[in-house]
């Protein structure tokens, strides 16, 4: 019975042996080829590093929890970076048009793979089920070449910065708390930022031009520098709205209401400030064509407006 016991033993380390003399192949093939087993030290922490071709990526869909994700332009290549995630409690893909990543809030929801779309990674991570060291980031780098048509990001709470890149880009972030942050960003399309939760959402917009702007927040502190975009419609339930606005039209319209505070170039108004460039009743002649109108709209519950825009006539009190 001992001589069976040991022959069994002996069996086991080979293959414990076997497996793991594999295993580092296997990890050197995947590495090799761009698709490492294991996480790797890089710049900013420890995660995985994946290139890619931004010049046929569609969309990127980014759906976490809470992390600090950052998209910058200006990159001598493209690529996405995962750092400090636990790799038991996440799904990545990516194809030639399509960049997803889905994180999953605890084990349990993982364990119910058949509802949530996980799948199981492999027996090299069982054993790995604490989270790592650091703070939970996606990075993701562009070259200015490229050109992502859809950026879609969903979180519980995080940060979110986007910086100099101009393209023409959809912009997508929905969350319940956390920070958006956007400098040096230029867009033909559309920036949409959705808060729906009670605690406090940071916007920060610094020399950013959209096509179409929406503001959507429960709790916000919206900050804007040199904003400027052809249709903006600004809607925040609580907090504030501190705007330096540009229009890029000859004709436009202001229009805001709110039961909070509200002042425009520092002159105090009660609950509406309206302002439009545009001549009563004046409609244009046969052969001319109708000219483009740009819009600005705040619509507030009792959110502090404090509304700056140097293009208005001195007689600012001019208003409806």
């Amino acid at each position: 019975m001992k001589r069976r016991s040991n022959l069994f033993l002996m069996v086991a380390a080979v293959l414990v042996g076997v497996g793991l003399i594999t295993c580092l192949i296997g990890a050197g093939v995947s590495s090799a080829a761009g698709d490492p087993l294991f996480s790797s030290s890089l710049e900013e922490g420890k995660g995985y590093r994946y290139p890619f071709d931004g010049s046929k990526i569609d969309k990127i869909k980014l759906d976490v929890a809470d992390a600090k994700i950052q998209i910058v332009g200006g990159a001598e290549e493209s690529y996405i970076e995962i750092l400090h995630f636990n790799e038991n409690l996440y799904s990545f893909s990516m194809s030639k048009s399509l960049i997803s990543f889905k994180e999953s809030p605890d084990v349990s929801s993982v364990l119910r793979f058949w509802e949530s779309g996980f799948t199981f990674k492999g027996m090299r991570y069982i054993l790995r089920l604490s989270p790592k060291k650091g703070e939970k980031a996606i990075n993701i780098h562009l070259t200015d070449d490229d050109f992502v048509k859809c950026l879609e990001i969903k979180s519980n709470t995080g940060n979110i910065s986007v910086s100099d890149i101009s393209t023409d880009t959809d912009y997508i972030f929905t969350m319940e708390s956390g920070s958006v942050k956007m400098e040096n960003v230029t867009t033909g399309s559309a920036l949409n930022i959705t808060s729906t939760g009670t605690q406090p959402c940071t916007v920060e917009l610094e020399g950013t031009s959209a096509r179409l702007l929406t503001l959507d927040l429960m709790q916000g502190d919206v900050q804007a520098k040199a904003l400027s975009a052809l249709t903006s419609k600004i809607d925040v339930v609580h907090g504030s709205v501190d705007l330096d606005y540009i229009p890029r039209k000859e004709l436009f319209t202001i229009a805001v209401n709110t039961k909070g505070k509200l002042s425009v170039n520092e002159v105090n108004y009660i609950d509406t400030y309206q302002y439009t460039t545009k001549e009563k009743d004046a409609k244009p002649g046969e052969d001319e064509e109708i000219p483009e109108e740009e819009t600005l709209t705040i619509t507030c519950k009792d959110a502090a407006v404090y509304l700056f825009a140097a293009t208005l006539p001195a007689d600012v009190q001019k208003t409806k």
